[in-house]
């Protein structure tokens, strides 16, 4: 079955396949390891772990190091991942509302999951065709920076918003009433162009493996993995593998909007409902919110300052900026939504009991006041048995971690099916 279309169809890895990613996954990660001691991880006799390891150094993905210090006998073998067996490109096409900070992100990982060159460009509203081009462009220029053969790219992975129907090959916005994006004319756009197999993957999802397979803050040992794309939407690894549900399209925390000539003055209308299932926007409703308050008369804040007299020019970065002057204002605010946040993810606590919530998508650079409000929000309606064992944290690859978790996609097929 082509790469490409395992995620459509739905299938799991089969047992030679976990094999596979358990084994070279402890190689990658150890930089070198022995066969006795993957053979006491895995639990895997070391005849069958000899016969996996002689295919990998046979077709060049793993390289023979050196030797281990011995405890008596022959001093065993240690194991290296070949770091030039191969490339994946992957690329993060940003959050779908246009800020000041809204980027295409493009990196290269070679299979040893390093970055080895990356590229950005600015996104803009622009037409579709011309929104193909740029990705175009960015997988180009990230291959032209790393020197490498076009021939050694394994495959491309593309971390995309909204809900995926990866039937008819296309993504609808899941905020507000966004527009449909075909991503199928993408994908053979790159096909055409680069002779890869092209993956396109929810942003979240491409997180939660980015953070597994290449972020330095998660135990090896950490299966079940929550990722938070601000408050919209989160990608799903439960016991080790992606989680995409019946239709493939799981993951969206916000509701869908009402229908055509549906009046709801309620959640709908206002951010300030209360609703925990309407989305307040990427940057969780802070810069809204900043502006209206500093829209009424008599308040004032360092904010307006940074943002020099204007409030329509008051950002998101400027809040955090006036945060870390310890400005009051910024902090509430910052506070308030960190506190919102956090209850939205004390729900998935609850109901998945996960090792890990990390937290990405550009909310994360909100700093350590917005993440103890995240903590503490969590901790006043989560369950202790389950708050207890999840750690809550920001995404370890920053700006990254989507592009880094598309282009990991590609090269755990690759390692799937040696």
């Amino acid at each position: 079955m082509a790469i490409r279309e395992r995620i459509l169809s739905g299938d799991r890895f089969t047992e030679k396949e976990r094999r596979n990613l358990s084994i070279l996954d402890i190689i990658r990660r150890s930089r070198e390891a022995s066969r006795a001691e993957i053979s006491r991880i895995t639990h895997l006799n070391i005849v069958t772990i000899s016969n996996y390891i002689d295919d990998y150094i046979a077709k060049g993905l793993v390289l023979e190091k050196g030797l281990d210090v011995s405890t008596g006998g022959r001093r065993p073998e240690l194991l290296e991942v070949n770091p030039r067996y191969g490339y994946t490109v992957g690329v993060d096409l940003g959050a779908p509302q246009i800020t000041e900070d809204s980027n295409l992100i493009g990196v290269m990982v070679d299979t040893s999951g390093k970055i080895v060159s990356k590229d950005k460009i600015k996104k803009e509203e622009e037409p579709q065709e011309a929104f193909i081009d740029k990705i175009t462009n960015v997988v180009r220029e990230v291959l032209s920076k790393s020197k490498i053969d076009k021939s050694k790219l394994k495959g491309i992975g593309i971390g995309i918003w909204g809900v995926l129907d990866r039937y008819r090959g296309v993504v609808r916005y899941a905020v507000e009433k966004g527009g449909v994006f075909s991503y199928s004319a993408l994908q053979s756009a790159l096909e055409r162009e680069f002779d890869a197999p092209t993956l396109v993957e929810h942003d979240a999802t491409a997180g939660a493996l980015g953070e597994k397979w290449m972020g330095l803050g998660l135990s090896t040992e950490a299966e079940d993995i929550i990722y938070m794309c601000s408050d919209s939407s989160c990608g799903l690894m439960l016991n080790g593998e992606l989680y995409y549900g019946a239709s493939k399209s799981a993951g969206e925390l916000n509701i869908n909007p009402p229908l055509p000539g549906v009046k709801d003055e309620g959640c709908w209308a206002r951010y300030d409902y209360g609703c925990g299932f309407r989305s307040r926007g990427i940057d969780l409703g802070i810069t809204v919110r900043t502006r209206a308050y500093l829209k009424q008369k008599g308040n004032s804040s360092k904010i307006l300052e940074l943002a020099g007299g204007s409030v329509d020019k008051i950002t998101l970065s400027t809040v955090i900026e006036a945060a870390r002057a310890q400005d009051k204002v910024a902090i509430g605010f910052l506070t308030e939504a960190g506190d919102y946040l956090g209850a939205k993810i004390a729900f998935l606590i609850n109901l998945f009991n996960p090792d890990a919530v990390v937290i990405g998508r550009g909310i994360e650079r909100c700093g350590e006041i917005f993440l103890e409000a995240v903590r503490s929000g969590a901790k006043k309606w989560a369950y202790e048995e389950s708050l207890k064992i999840a750690r809550i944290s920001p995404t370890t690859l920053g700006e990254d971690s989507i592009a880094c978790g598309a282009a990991a996609l590609v090269m755990q097929q690759v390692f799937a099916r040696i």
